[in-house]
């Protein structure tokens, strides 16, 4: 199992849509999926980025179409919101560890 292609790994998000913000807890589909069950993944947490200055999540998305750059649809159904979002590392803040080492 933890060598399977589409075992689930931590990627990072970022909402496309202007105005619109990622969900904790939402379900995961990619762009042409039927949008019905648990989806390819799901977003564990999100929070406001001033560095960057929009919203930011994590989420844990199968193995098999978790690749940088490519674009998921978040869906939150407890509010029925829909977000278009594009798949990014995830270390938001100092990849290369500049801050730390300075």
């Amino acid at each position: 199992a933890m060598l399977a292609p589409d075992r689930q790994c931590l990627v990072g998000l970022e909402a496309i849509e202007e105005g619109k913000r990622l969900r904790g807890g939402a379900i995961l589909f990619l762009p042409g999926d039927k949008p019905y069950g648990h989806g390819r993944g799901r977003v564990t947490s999100v929070t406001f980025s001033p560095e960057r200055g929009h919203y930011v999540g994590l989420a844990l998305l199968a193995g098999d179409v978790a690749s940088e750059g490519s674009e998921v649809v978040a869906i939150y159904p407890m509010k029925a919101e829909t977000v278009r979002a594009r798949i990014v590392s995830p270390v938001f803040l100092d990849p290369q560890g500049v801050r730390l080492h300075g």
